[in-house]
């Protein structure tokens, strides 16, 4: 079908049937080498929906050509040319992603308006409302994206306010014409419920609330609310959208990146500030920082705190939020190459590994709160070589013991590695726990002849700061044990009173490392952290 006859069918769209009469001949021919997308076309639609970079740049609809980002413009191309259901955009802060959330929602706005019978063409009853829903982690912010940036495409669009001018701005939604509806959402996932959604954006995803404890995560819980009705009203039709910067390596949006490697109906992007913006927004000169090309405009922010600049700007996560350890080569060279592992990876101990000296030992043990892990650790202070006035502590033990998949921790096997170091020549001075539900542990141990003790990690940072500084100071020895070094690097600060891991993280080793190591520490005499001696 060549242009003349596209043109000449497009004028149909707002032609009564009647009128077609005379045109019969011309028309039939026509129809007849219509592709079935054109067909639909006709068939459904009052006017043909424009393409998406036209709807964004041409004066007649958004005009917003030499406005919009380049990088913006060819994503939401992508996006919408090649009809993907899901849409992951990782991008650095200030790349514009609250501007596209507000040209996605708008655009798909104008493609249902464009519908002869939005209702009837998505199977639902005469009258019902059709929604678009913005969600973000705070009502407000979900409020300024529609109440702003919507409002403000429309209202400055010649095509809406030519064919949909009445549009009613209501306190809690933006009301068009054929029951179209685009309201804000809050942090509930509850919210989207009693809605017919055909699309959604879900703006700075990975920082909706999560608690700590790993089992519940708002942002995926407002991700399947949200997808339900999508999927449960308009199938393949719908789209969602999820737009945020990262926050650690396994929050929500992290763990969609991954899904979408898998997942053909999902398009993923990790951009950095720079990538998204003109080329010509920078001077042209860069510096390295790790695998990275970074503008030099940006060196003042990685100098400053690197970690957050990754996260920020580069949008590559971090492995904390507020990192407790900032500075992760310190962790690195803790580590000493001519120590190792005491254990195989049965939990069976080397024989090699016994008591050469009699310097009293510190075990700490932290059991998780379900007893699905449990840390282990044993530790001894020496003179340092630098300065004999100051001790440096050796972590001769640092073990992950892991649960059965749907059981416990076998506490006496945790009992059992006390007795077995005890048998191995080294003289325990000490074994504390964490306190949850130790009473049995430790009067058992008790009976054995062992020296307990009563002690929290997690009651202040005492603990933790002790081990901290002893790692800064280059006054800690451990050998390599990646899920100990996870735990380390992942530590977050909570409120700047609190010790804690990420979401669906864990610091069972940590936890227990720290315990032994304070409490070398103390009784060498320079250590700060108390407990009840059982």
């Amino acid at each position: 079908m060549d242009n003349h006859q596209t043109k000449f069918l497009m004028t149909l769209y707002q032609t009564p049937p009647a009128a077609w009469q005379p045109h019969r001949e011309r028309l039939s021919g026509c129809l007849s080498h219509l592709s079935p997308h054109w067909r639909t076309q006709l068939e459904h639609y009052e006017q043909p929906p424009a393409p998406i970079a036209e709807f964004v740049t041409s004066p007649l609809y958004l005009g917003l050509a030499g406005q919009v980002y380049p990088e913006v413009l060819r994503t939401v191309t992508e996006i919408f040319e090649n009809h993907y259901t899901e849409a992951v955009l990782c991008w650095g802060i200030g790349g514009g992603k609250s501007f596209l959330s507000s040209l996605v929602m708008t655009y798909m706005v104008h493609r249902t308006l464009c519908l002869r019978d939005p209702q009837g063409y998505c199977g639902l009853a005469p009258g019902t409302t059709i929604a678009f829903m913005n969600m973000a982690p705070t009502a407000l912010q979900a409020q300024r994206i529609v109440f702003n940036e919507i409002r403000n495409r429309v209202q400055h669009s010649p095509w809406f306010q030519s064919e949909f001018a009445n549009v009613q701005v209501l306190r809690s939604e933006l009301r068009f014409p054929k029951d179209i509806v685009v309201v804000p959402g809050c942090s509930a996932e509850t919210f989207p419920l009693g809605y017919n959604l055909l699309g959604a954006v879900v703006d700075e995803a990975a920082w909706f609330i999560e608690v700590t404890d790993g089992h519940r995560d708002y942002a995926e819980e407002i991700y399947h609310a949200l997808q339900r009705r999508i999927r449960s009203r308009f199938l393949d039709r719908g789209l969602l959208i999820l737009i945020s910067s990262p926050r650690h390596t396994e929050d929500f949006m992290e763990r969609k990146l991954r899904e979408a490697q898998t997942n053909p109906r999902i398009y993923a992007s990790r951009q950095a500030v720079w990538e998204v913006k003109p080329p010509g927004t920078y001077c042209g000169e860069t510096f390295q920082y790790q695998d990275l090309e970074v503008p030099v405009e940006y060196q003042q922010e990685f100098k400053r705190n690197p970690q957050r600049a990754l996260r920020d700007l580069a949008a590559r996560p971090t492995e904390a939020l507020e990192a407790f350890f900032t500075d992760p080569e310190a962790i690195e060279a803790a580590c000493n190459p001519d120590m190792r592992c005491p254990l195989d990876e049965m939990g069976r101990w080397h024989k090699w590994f016994k008591a050469t000296d009699q310097l009293p030992r510190y075990v700490h043990i932290d059991l998780g709160i379900k007893h699905d892990a449990c840390g282990i650790a044993m530790a001894y202070c020496r003179p340092s070589a630098a300065n004999p006035d100051e001790p440096e502590v050796v972590v001769e033990l640092a073990w992950r013991l892991q649960a059965p998949e749907g059981g416990e921790v076998d506490l006496s096997q945790v009992r059992q590695l006390a007795l077995d170091l005890r048998r191995r020549g080294f003289n325990i001075a000490q074994v504390s726990y964490d306190g949850f539900q130790s009473v049995d542990s430790r009067q058992i141990l008790q009976r054995q002849g062992f020296r307990t003790k009563l002690v929290s990690v997690d009651r202040d940072m005492s603990a933790y700061q002790t081990l901290k500084e002893l790692i800064n100071c280059g006054r800690l020895r451990m050998y390599r044990y990646e899920p100990l070094l996870k735990e380390l690097r992942s530590l977050e600060i909570v409120r700047g009173r609190k010790v804690d891991h990420p979401p669906h993280g864990s610091k069972d080793v940590a936890d227990a490392v720290a315990g032994a190591v304070s409490e070398a520490l103390r009784a060498w005499g320079g250590g700060t952290i108390t407990g009840h001696v059982v």
